[in-house]
């Protein structure tokens, strides 16, 4: 009986994995399924709320922070991470959602205030009723004034992000952007070729129960909008013939553009969305040596590899931070790399990127990507082919990299790509872009070079 009466609510349950996000580089997604894989809470209505509320507060946590700050009398950037989580998943809930009566979901933050600190309750009380006796007690930064501020507190983005994007897209679109970036993202699967037609694969689904429909861009997606269970419980997946992977992503391997026989090298490899599509374009004939400095990513390509029928890829554990051993240099048709970036075009899937990203750190990732791109370079035989490609949407990480790179190695020169899937996607530049507002997928950048002697 005690057991049952300690039991953490979902609401607290929400808490600790948002605290968890922000003390940690911990990723929302990884804890959640963890969670509720743990609980069976998959296809429950606690474990949709318990989404529902961890997405939320993370997506509009700016939004969040901004009227706080105005409600609460003392500093509240110096508060508590785990407090400011509990006001923020009560303040979200009263802002966002009517589940709940408003006395319920502030006498329910109460109770998960006092179990994380003793003396939090009468903090979190006093807030959020402040809140209610005035549900409108803040304005926001004037829009015409301050377009920045605006934005940054409205659509819950970092002050600096929109800043940057200002600059680069104007208002009207870098506010469009910030809005996208907190919508739903589709749920999207890639049909595995080498196994079933991605029609065939689409009647299947819907004859047992699942909404699905063709991508517009990939010719290899599905949009599920309802589903049953789980895909990854399904035997269409135990079988092979799909794989979760967001539309633009899957775009990547068109930009590539492999053919049957080739000898492909994919050096930032990781879990192996691309790669193993790439196997799947070139019919599963050829070599596709797939290199990750991530052993366990490597591992759950492998296994992925075999789930989906693919038996032309080979890995091995490798750094790009440094240079290729003589084995893997000028011997590639083609070389990908989907370098380390900020992320910042997944901000619909992973919005605790944008609260963890530092203007710092795109200067670090602009430095790192060069010199993985020159190390890459090295693969790459004569007349051969080069792609380098992000999620971020920051120039510096893309058009600036692809700069630096063809004034460091004037023998490569940058060309449009050569699949028509891919072409209504390229700009006057030749370089491919993506957008969540524009598009309504990840926002992706890539860029094709070719060795010219």
């Amino acid at each position: 009986m005690i057991r049952i009466l300690m039991q953490k609510t979902v609401r607290h349950q929400a808490v600790e994995i948002l605290t968890r996000v922000s003390q940690s580089d911990a990723f929302a997604g990884d804890l959640l399924d963890a969670c509720l894989e743990k609980q069976s809470l998959s296809r429950t209505a606690d474990g949709r709320l318990l989404t529902h509320l961890v997405y939320g507060v993370l997506r509009m946590r700016g939004r969040l922070d901004w009227i706080l700050a105005r409600l609460y009398r003392g500093n509240y950037t110096k508060m508590e991470e785990n407090i400011k989580n509990v006001l923020r998943t009560g303040l979200y809930q009263l802002q966002f959602s009517d589940r709940l009566p408003a006395f319920a979901v502030v006498d329910e933050a109460v109770k998960i205030a006092k179990r994380v600190h003793s003396q939090a309750g009468g903090l979190v009380n006093a807030v959020l009723r402040s809140y209610l006796r005035s549900p409108d007690p803040w304005s926001f930064p004037n829009e015409d004034e301050n377009p920045a501020e605006f934005i940054a507190a409205f659509h819950s983005h970092p002050l600096w992000m929109v800043e940057e994007w200002l600059n680069v897209f104007g208002r009207m679109e870098t506010t469009a952007l910030c809005a996208a970036n907190n919508e739903l993202p589709p749920l999207t699967a890639r049909s595995n070729t080498l196994k079933s037609g991605r029609r065939e694969l689409m009647e299947k689904l819907t004859g047992e129960d699942f909404q699905a429909e063709e991508t517009g861009w990939s010719p290899d997606g599905i949009r599920l909008s309802s589903s049953p269970l789980p895909v990854q419980k399904t035997l269409f997946f135990a079988e092979g013939l799909l794989r979760l992977q967001d539309e633009a992503s899957q775009l990547i391997a068109y930009l590539v553009n492999p053919q049957k026989g080739q000898k492909i090298l994919d050096v930032c490899a990781g879990s192996g969305g691309k790669t193993t599509q790439l196997a799947a374009l070139m019919k599963n004939e050829g070599q596709l040596v797939a290199l990750d400095r991530d052993a366990e990513k490597l591992a759950q390509l492998q296994k992925d590899a075999s789930r989906m029928g693919v038996s032309i890829i080979k890995t091995a554990r490798v750094d790009l931070e440094h240079p290729l051993s003589a084995q893997y240099q000028n011997v590639f048709d083609t070389v990908l790399v989907d370098a380390p970036c900020s992320g910042t075009g997944t901000l619909r899937r992973n919005p605790e990127i944008k609260w963890r990203l530092k203007p710092n750190d795109i200067k670090l990732y602009a430095d790192l990507q060069p010199s993985i791109l020159k190390n890459a370079a090295a693969a790459v035989s004569k007349k051969g082919f080069l792609v380098y490609c992000t999620c971020s949407l920051f120039s510096q990480e893309n058009d600036g990299v692809v700069r630096r790179f063809l004034a460091d190695f004037p023998h490569f020169q940058l060309l449009p790509p050569d699949s028509p899937v891919v072409q209504d996607l390229t700009d006057s530049r030749g370089f491919f872009r993506t957008y969540p507002h524009r598009h309504g997928v990840d926002g992706f950048f890539g860029a094709v070079f070719r060795r010219r002697i």
